[in-house]
């Protein structure tokens, strides 16, 4: 990892280097939506009195939701079949009334700073319909340039086929995109994509490798330096 961190703009902070595009990661970095589906996780295990390990947490969050329903399903000793309709639907329902989300702090700011100088896309493992509700909700699918779903790629992330696909939509090399993730397979999918990344872990136990790791988006470094691009619209 050290030989990486050396050979990439971000090894030096504050950097010079500008992105020629921006792929987010959408749960857990943006909008507080991991959270909320953790707790769906915890809930429905504790109404099955069981539990996982810190470590099977860790393993799964930011994972594919078939990931998860295995897990979970190991867990309570159910069909994962049966598992991943209840857990799924007890997720939909809990996102169906919201008209929007709790945003993560400086998210939206600087989605917004971002897409006005370079274009921006969302790589998220959510399904489709769910992704779809959350951009229409926090107003991102009016800002961004393009939104990958799990049904976009071939493999959910930690593969890196959504990353690729979309440093493509974007019309850019991997090398020359920044990608801002939160979880440990978010950062493994753009390392191995080849993007340049920041990681913005929000969820405890999560240990996310990146060329950059920053408490917050609110950073000032960060807010300073994305002031600083020139623009390519």
């Amino acid at each position: 990892m050290s030989d990486l961190l050396e050979s990439v703009p971000l090894s030096a902070w504050p950097t010079a280097w500008t992105p020629q595009a921006v792929v987010f990661d959408l749960d857990g970095t943006l909008v507080n939506t991991e959270a909320e589906w953790v707790a769906v996780q915890d809930r429905y295990l504790a109404g099955h009195g069981a539990r996982i390990t810190e470590q099977e947490r860790r393993d799964i969050t930011g994972r594919a939701a078939e990931v998860v329903v295995l897990a979970i399903a190991a867990a309570v000793g159910k069909d994962p079949h049966v598992v991943g309709r209840e857990l799924v639907d007890a997720h939909r329902e809990g996102m169906r009334g919201k008209d929007g989300f709790a945003t993560l702090p400086g998210a939206l700011e600087t989605v917004r700073a971002i897409a006005a100088k370079v274009p921006v896309a969302i790589a998220s493992n959510s399904p489709r319909d769910m992704l779809d509700h959350k951009l229409a909700a926090t107003g991102l699918d009016a800002v961004v340039d393009a939104h990958l779903a799990i049904e976009d790629v071939a493999l959910p992330k930690p593969a890196p086929d959504m990353y690729l696909r979309a440093a493509q939509l974007l019309g850019a090399a991997p090398r020359d995109c920044l990608a801002v993730e939160d979880s440990e397979a978010g950062a493994q999918a753009a390392m191995a994509a080849g993007l340049n990344l920041i990681a913005v872990p929000s969820l405890p136990g999560q240990d996310p490798q990146a060329h950059l790791r920053l408490d917050s988006l609110e950073d000032p470094q960060l807010q300073t330096w994305i002031a600083g691009w020139e623009s390519v619209r």
